[in-house]
């Protein structure tokens, strides 16, 4: 009977994440979207919701059905999640190849390892919301999704403790990595053009520089632009008064068609 009990928890566990994931890509795609909706599309009050989101509430098997189908999950797919079976290890990895995608994808997982570096940081998921001007969904799905691949920890007194340790990606699957990748440098460069129109002169840069090149030369103008990256992160971050989180993006890019541009 325990065994069960547990098999179920992680079960309710997954689907969970699953609401997680189903409100986040709403709000990305209306950014007025909120939990509020988000429970009156479900047919939940909106406290209720949010208990489940925060593994404050166990989704029970009826709970699980009725959200399952009002989110248009087919009823096979519904009852996976009620069966209460143990995931195997393909699912497992599955989730954990998700995880990943999504760090790797949107910006914000760095962010919130990098503005645990600053001394006014709070292991407080609405503050982390308020900084980074993202939902307090976002911040509760990322630090899940943190946690599991193992790059922040909790201590016994509740703080949020960075083991990133200069956290970076590799992952066997290029396809994957590729269209993650071209998903957070778009977030980017979004980021930057909202700056560069929101933002005073005397907290940001934005510069460019027009030139002839010849392309034999790309592989070396790349690794210097690597090694401008890491010098001057070292400058920035080696300093005891650090107080905000940066983002710094570097595009260097052809503006002719003379086919020496690789196409995607």
């Amino acid at each position: 009977m325990e065994t069960q009990s547990s098999n179920f928890k992680t079960t309710s566990n997954d689907f969970r994440l699953l609401l997680q994931r189903e409100l986040i890509e709403r709000c990305r795609k209306n950014p007025k979207y909120s939990l509020r909706a988000f429970a009156k599309a479900l047919g939940i009050v909106p406290s209720a919701l949010s208990d489940m989101l925060n593994g404050k509430r166990t989704i029970t098997p009826a709970s699980i059905e009725r959200l399952g189908l009002a989110l248009g999950l087919e009823l096979s797919e519904v009852k996976k999640y009620v069966k209460g079976q143990t995931p195997t290890a393909d699912q497992n990895y599955q989730q954990l190849t998700m995880d990943t995608y999504a760090i790797i994808s949107d910006w914000y997982h760095y962010a919130i390892l990098e503005l645990m570096k600053i001394k006014t940081f709070k292991s407080d998921r609405a503050w982390i919301a308020r900084c980074l001007g993202i939902t307090k969904s976002e911040v509760n799905a990322a630090f899940e999704r943190l946690c599991r691949v193992d790059l922040i920890r909790v201590d016994k007194k509740g703080n949020w403790i960075d083991t990133s340790n200069g956290f970076s990606t590799n992952i066997e699957n290029s396809n994957l990595t590729s269209a993650a990748n071209k998903r957070l440098q778009k977030q980017i460069l979004e980021m930057s053009i909202q700056a560069l129109e929101t933002l005073s002169p005397k907290v940001r840069n934005h510069t460019s520089m027009t030139m002839p090149v010849n392309p034999k030369k790309l592989p070396i103008a790349i690794e210097k632009i690597k090694k401008f990256r890491r010098d001057l992160c070292e400058l920035l971050e080696n300093d005891r008064d650090i107080s905000e989180v940066y983002q710094l993006a570097i595009s260097l890019f052809p503006i002719t068609n003379t086919n020496i541009g690789e196409k995607i």
